[in-house]
Parts: C-alpha cells; structure tokens; sequence
C-alpha cells in the first residue's frame, strides 16, 4: 500500500510538470511582440491561413506528445518502486525535450514561409534599443525583500547541521542545504533582470515601457514568492521528515502551489504582452539573432543572461565563451542524470549475489561491490529487525535501501537490502559494518550458515 501512495504521490509531481511545459510552449504560437513561434511576422502575415495552419499543427502535436508521455508515465507505475522512479526521471527529461523538437520542426516551417513571401519589417538583424523607454523602468522590488525567507529557511539547516548524528548533518547540507540555495539564487537572481536592455516591440516608447515594466514586476514577484514558499515547505519537510509519506505529499503540494502560481504569473505577462502589441504593425527582427527562435547568438552582446523575446524568463547568450560553458555543463549535467538513472534502473533488477571464495567474502548488487576478508571479521549475526538507519548517501526506497547509513550501534556502515525481506546478514570488521540481505529470505539465511561455517575459529 505504501509503494502504491508513494508511485502516485510521485505521478501526481510528474504530471504537472508536462503539462506545464505543453502549455508553455504551445501558447508561442500566439503571436506576441509580432512574434509568432519564434518567428518575427508583420501584422498582415500573422493572420494568413497558413501561419494559422502551421500553429494549429504544432498546439495539436505538442498537446498529442503530453498525452503519450503521461500514458508511459502511468505504465511505469508497473515497476517496482526503485526501477519507476529512476524510470520517471529519465522519461521525464524525454518529456521536457520532446516537444521542443516539435517547436524547432515548426520554427523552421514559418520561418521558410517567411523568406518565401519576402515578409519583413523595418529594422531586422539587429538589437534596436529604446532610450526613451528605458528611463522610465518602474520601481523595482527592494533586496532587503528577499532576506527573511532566506533566514527562515536557515533556521532548519543550522538545528540540524548541529544535531551531532552524522545521518541528520549530511542529509541537512543536501536538502536543507539545497533550499537555502534557491532562496540565495532568488535574491541574486532578481537584479539581473533590472540591468537587461527593455523590451521593444515598435516605435511607441510607452507601449516599450509598458511591456518592460510587466515583465520586470512579474519576475520579482515570482522570485519573491518563490523564495518564500520555499522557504514554508522547508520548515514542513523538516517538521515531517520522520515520514516518507508525508514528505512527499508535502512535496507535492509545494510543487502544485508554486508551479500554480509561477504558471499563472508567466500567462500574466503573456497576455499583457500579447494585448499591449496587438495592433502593433510590426518594428524589430532579431530573428537573425535566435537559433530556431530559441538560442540567442550575439557574440557582440557582452550580455551572458538576457531575457527571453516572450514571457518573463531569461535565457543565455550563446555567443559570449562563458555562455557556451553554461550551456555544455547543463547539457553534461542532463547527460550525466540520464545516465546515473538508468544504470540505479537497472541495478534495481539485478539480483543480490555473495559467495565466499578463498577465505574471501564477495558481495556485489549492481554498481555495490566489496571484498571482506574472513579473518578480519569480528562479528557476523543474523537479524530480523533492521536497526534504527539514516541514509547519508545512496538510496533509500521502500523495497531499496543502498549505501552509505549512519546505523545505530554500527559504525562505517553500508547497506544492500530490501528492507521488506528480513533476515540480514550483518558483517563487522575493526573499520566497517556491512549490512545485507540476497534475492530471498530463504538464501539469505541459507548463505549467513555458509558464511558462519567458513569463518576462522578465532571469529
């Protein structure tokens, strides 16, 4: 019942995530700023039934890509616990992708009907700045603002990095840690946005100002509520962290919420943008500038981060070296999860093997692999009741727990085990504790009297 909850708590997360993503990016196909996926169009151009057609196209085909993904996501749920979460990740990031190469297919669709018909506007391959509009930016947020949720979500991380046990200190620097990290990017983040260049759609400096002031507010007030929602879930998970199941549906509560509210604030700036350039005949083309209307490329743009041409993000200059870094270490990131996923994926299948070999104990399950000599054993039990564990690196899942644990009354332990299927063989040396179990409860404790045989009298 417990794997149940937890594969739907964690289907609950995914779903969002597609959808927000489909929602995203089909509303580029609205035109804004003149701006139609990707493309920049004249007035006239935006209406022609074929741009209309290659937009009805894509929202279909990006809605069909949510559609089939969330069908694959409901079917991993047939996996065992470790296989389907390790299984979702790497889907999900397929999911994410997917439906930008459907972006990029029809991108390049419009923009072939575009060199066809000739359409352009007055300035095009180049970065058109409007001074006028740019003095008149807007108040914006005070920093001081992004300061107390930062220290509320301090307050958790220090209790717990002074809480002496070694599980509770290492898993704080990487959860808690992590979340007095996205409060800190909040609050460095939002300035970036006040030195970009402004938003220029045509040659009426109000409407520029206007469409600068929407889009800078907006992304304050996302940063800002950001940082304090999670700055609220990192006090409940610190609360609840005794329970995996209410973690998670804390977890997933904070994801609805601040998704919610990131989604809703993003539509807000798309349809002011979209309104405030309605009758807009068309000014700027920096489409020259935007590989598939998505990377920007301007080496001469000493910019690294700049704003998206829709919605109120930021991206990065492809042009600038230190932009080109960026993007190859999120890439080798988004390799490296892939990778880490499927090879935890399937060594969630592979069976728990041990033998004793030459007066050596060998043990591997997946990428745990050790050697215990049989003379340095000191102890060596078999217990039914798993002590009281915390993970310090590894995993740590329902039908898993792999790794490294701080253990009551061991110390250096590692794990391999179901934690469902008691006996386990417990192996302690001077330096090390190793705690693990095989495929069945019936081999387990078939290999612990194996084991017990082959120690030196002496253990």
């Amino acid at each position: 019942m417990a794997e149940t909850a937890t594969a739907i708590i964690w289907i609950v997360i995914m779903l969002p995530c597609l959808a927000l993503v489909a929602a995203l990016l089909a509303n580029e196909a609205k035109p804004k700023k003149n701006i139609v996926l990707g493309v920049t169009l004249p007035l006239a151009a935006q209406s022609d039934a074929r741009v209309l057609a290659i937009s009805r196209r894509f929202r279909r085909d990006v809605w069909l890509c949510c559609g089939a993904f969330a069908a694959l996501f409901c079917a991993l749920a047939l996996l065992d616990m470790g296989q389907f979460i390790m299984w979702s990740i790497v889907l999900l990031i397929a999911a994410i992708l997917a439906p930008y190469a459907l972006y990029v297919r029809a991108n390049k669709k419009l923009a072939a009907l575009k060199r066809a018909e000739g359409w352009s506007v007055p300035y095009a391959g180049g970065v058109v700045i409007d001074l006028k509009a740019a003095a008149n930016p807007g108040r914006p947020l005070r920093r001081a603002a992004f300061l107390p949720p930062v220290v509320i979500a301090l307050v958790p991380l220090i209790i717990a990095l002074f809480s002496g046990d070694e599980g509770t200190r290492w898993g704080a620097v990487i959860m808690f840690g992590a979340m007095v990290f996205i409060g800190l990017l909040c609050m460095f983040l939002y300035p970036l946005i006040l030195r970009q260049r402004g938003d220029v759609a045509g040659p009426d400096s109000d409407r520029n100002a206007a469409l600068t002031r929407v889009r800078r507010y907006n992304w304050g007030k996302m940063l800002l509520v950001t940082s304090y929602l999670t700055a609220i879930f990192m006090l409940g998970y610190w609360l609840l962290q005794e329970s995996a199941l209410w973690t998670m549906v804390l977890t997933a509560a904070y994801m609805f919420v601040l998704i919610g509210f990131c989604l809703t604030t993003e539509f807000t700036v798309r349809r002011a943008q979209e309104r405030l350039t309605r009758d807009e005949p068309g000014y700027v083309d920096e489409d020259e500038l935007w590989i598939w209307g998505m990377f920007y490329n301007n080496p001469n743009d000493r910019h690294i981060f700049i704003n998206d041409r829709t919605g109120s993000g930021m991206g990065v200059n492809f042009g600038r070296p230190a932009g080109k870094v960026f993007i190859a270490l999120t890439g080798a990131i988004l390799v490296g999860v892939i990778v880490a996923c499927i090879a935890l994926a399937l060594g969630f299948s592979s069976p728990f093997e041990a033998s004793v070999e030459g007066g050596t104990l060998y043990f591997s399950h997946g990428t745990e692999k050790y050697e215990i000599a049989l003379a340095d054993v000191s102890e060596l039990d078999l217990i039914y009741d798993l002590p009281t564990a915390r993970r310090v690196a590894g995993t740590g899942l329902p039908n898993l727990a792999e790794g490294r644990f701080a253990v009551e009354g061991y110390e250096n332990a590692r794990i391999s085990l179901n934690p469902g299927q008691p006996p386990f063989i417990v192996v302690r040396t001077p330096d090390m504790t190793r705690i693990f179990a095989l495929n069945t409860p019936e081999e387990t404790a078939e290999f612990y009297e194996t084991l017990k045989e082959a120690l030196p009298c002496s253990a």
